[in-house]
């Protein structure tokens, strides 16, 4: 990744502080999407710390989760936590890519606790409707200045689109002030 690129200042951030040890040895591949079992390492080491070490997963929260899969003991102390309930149907779909907007609730619920309530909506990007289900979540992003969006004329959030391991490092680092 090179100096030049526009999220190398958060990778850089998130390396310094333990959060990340990129996608294999000395890359951290900014342009791949965030799986989530990536986003509940991402979420609990940028909130609790590099040290953070979670119980041993026991492989019985999440029917696609075994205990022995990449993440487990991170996906299970995230649904301990109540930051997630996973993808529907008792699994958590650890492979699957995250949307910018499933991120949004990731984030603000990992930072104020699973009890958290956004403010109410005032219809700030285009492409989220005032009746989606994410659009408080992310108007609150927008709101605290985590983010910009993705697009502008009209401000779009492209909630849809999965969010990229480059966008996670500005994400974590300006939403967890590290």
């Amino acid at each position: 990744m090179p100096p030049s690129h526009p999220f190398f200042g958060y990778v850089e951030i998130l390396a310094a502080n333990g959060v990340t040890g990129g996608c294999q040895p000395s890359y951290y591949c900014p342009d791949n999407p965030v799986t989530r079992a990536q986003m509940a390492v991402f979420l609990l080491k940028a909130k609790l710390g590099s040290g953070h070490v979670p119980p041993a997963a026991t492989g019985t929260v999440f029917s696609d989760v075994p205990a022995n899969a990449f993440a487990a003991a991170w996906i299970e102390e995230l649904a301990s936590s109540g930051i997630t309930s996973g993808c529907g149907g008792g699994k958590y779909c650890p492979n699957q890519a995250v949307t910018r907007k499933q991120m949004s609730t990731f984030l603000l619920k990992t930072k104020f606790g699973p009890g958290h309530v956004p403010p109410s909506a005032a219809g700030v990007f285009a492409d989220v409707p005032m009746g989606d289900a994410f659009v408080s979540w992310i108007e609150e992003l927008y709101a605290q200045t985590i983010t910009g969006g993705c697009l502008t004329n009209p401000l779009r959030y492209c909630p849809n689109d999965a969010n990229t391991r480059g966008q996670m490092a500005t994400f974590l680092v300006r939403t967890f002030g590290l």
